[in-house]
């Protein structure tokens, strides 16, 4: 999980994390497509008032499970 996030994190720094968040996006509606799935609602919104309030009540407890793993596994840069 370490390697994941730090690759990540090298990634998001280089590019922007908004813009990898959008790409990743398009990426996951693709394979979704391709594999005969819905596409509806594969996009991570990065601007708060694109993110309904029930949502961001509804997503706190996966937000703070995932700050929590990334705190845990980011290399500490100086």
């Amino acid at each position: 999980m370490k390697t994941e996030v730090n690759r990540v994190k090298e990634l998001g720094d280089q590019i922007g994390y908004g813009h990898l968040m959008s790409i990743a996006s398009a990426l996951w509606r693709k394979s979704l497509e391709d594999n005969g799935h819905p596409v509806i609602g594969a996009f991570v919104p990065t601007c708060l008032p694109f993110i309904e309030k029930e949502i961001v009540e509804a997503t706190k407890k996966e937000r703070e499970m995932y700050d929590r793993m990334v705190s845990r596994h980011t290399t500490k840069t100086l």
